[in-house]
């Protein structure tokens, strides 16, 4: 027997509700701590920057040609991360739609040359640019501004499960909203 509350929801609901609003509490903690971890290593990079001319890193350091590599999709009900494979491919489509032009002119330069009906393609797997070698060489590049990378990276995951978790926590209050 399931007993109805005065704000509609049944005995299970309350539960779920409840373990929903803890899980979404737990996630925004995660959330904290990995931002609070991200900006502090962020400003010990800064500090310890040898570039002192330039100052802090931020967007006068940046390579204005870089794209983002961290995307997300909704499929369906959920939002997720997409695999770094097809993250290259949206990559790659948008190169290739900004390089026709050149490759047309190139064609032009060389239409006395032989050219091969095959495409030479490399068998090297394909990785996505790190944005930490536009702050400098993979070398020179401080340890305190990976593990800020790494602490930003690790909260992608939780950000995507703190949305989920709310539309979850918005499905079920809005479908006993419906009832009453």
């Amino acid at each position: 027997m399931s007993h109805i509350d005065e704000s509609g929801l049944s005995e299970g609901e309350s539960i779920e509700l409840l373990k929903l609003l803890e899980a979404y509490d737990f996630l925004l903690e995660q959330l904290q701590a990995s931002f609070s971890a991200g900006f502090y290593q962020l400003s010990r990079a800064n500090y310890h920057n040898k570039d002192s001319i330039r100052g802090r890193y931020g967007s006068d350091y940046w390579d204005q040609t870089f794209k983002g590599t961290q995307f997300i999709t909704s499929q369906g009900p959920k939002l997720a991360r997409l695999p770094d494979s097809q993250v290259l491919e949206i990559l790659e489509s948008e190169d290739e739609s900004s390089s026709e032009a050149d490759e047309k002119d190139e064609v032009l330069r060389k239409r006395k040359e032989d050219q091969s009906p095959e495409v030479k393609k490399t068998s090297a797997k394909k990785k996505l640019p790190d944005p930490l070698l536009m702050f400098g060489g993979a070398l020179s590049i401080p340890s305190s501004l990976r593990q800020c990378q790494s602490s930003f990276k690790g909260s992608m995951e939780s950000v995507v499960e703190l949305a989920n978790c709310r539309r979850k926590i918005e499905k079920l209050v809005s479908g006993t909203q419906d009832r009453s």
